[in-house]
């Protein structure tokens, strides 16, 4: 038997449905997640921005502690709180939990993204497969900041960028599409 046709004699993959066309109640289902599961993101990324000022320099700090920066605990701001030093522990805490969430959260979210229309191939692939990366580069740059150097703050600041913009450009698309009605057929 030659590989073309054990090939031919494979069962065909299934063709995915278009986030228009999905039934009434999946499309609420998928709404409805795709609703929540932004909240809660967003919320991250606010905790984000409150404890790192959103720059590389806050982000070197939050791991590398206050004092690991250069900063006198004396003259800190009334409204920044001291940061101390990540250990290790810490570090698996942190990376681990992330690492694994993230990766089920980004499943989820390509996943329904996976079914939109109009958006070409390449540019699919791009935002279902960087937010995988991204999360390596984020939490990999965690502990190269921590035990290597502070220049690696902008590696997550970047991957950390690159990884909301995939985020919201999928949860946006796939809703606009899930709340259009589906056109109608003769």
């Amino acid at each position: 038997m030659t590989t073309d046709s054990r090939l031919r004699s494979l069962p065909s993959w299934p063709t995915l449905q278009t986030l228009p066309t999905l039934p009434p109640h999946l499309r609420q289902l998928f709404a409805a997640f795709l609703l929540v599961i932004a909240t809660g993101y967003t919320l991250g990324v606010f905790f984000v921005d409150h404890t790192t000022d959103a720059h590389p320099d806050g982000i070197a700090e939050r791991f590398l502690g206050s004092e690991g920066v250069g900063v006198d605990p004396a003259d800190l701001p009334a409204d920044r709180d001291l940061q101390y030093e990540k250990t290790a522990a810490e570090l698996l805490n942190i990376t681990h939990t992330h690492i694994i969430s993230l990766a089920l959260v980004f499943l989820a979210v390509g996943g329904i993204f996976a079914m939109a229309v109009g958006v070409p191939a390449w540019l699919r692939a791009v935002l279902i497969l960087e937010p995988f990366a991204s999360i390596l580069l984020t939490f990999g740059g965690m502990w190269l900041l921590r035990y290597h150097s502070p220049s690696w703050s902008f590696l997550i600041a970047l991957s950390g960028v690159l990884m909301s913009a995939c985020f919201y450009t999928m949860v946006g698309v796939s809703l606009w599409q899930l709340m259009r009605a589906a056109p109608h057929r003769k």
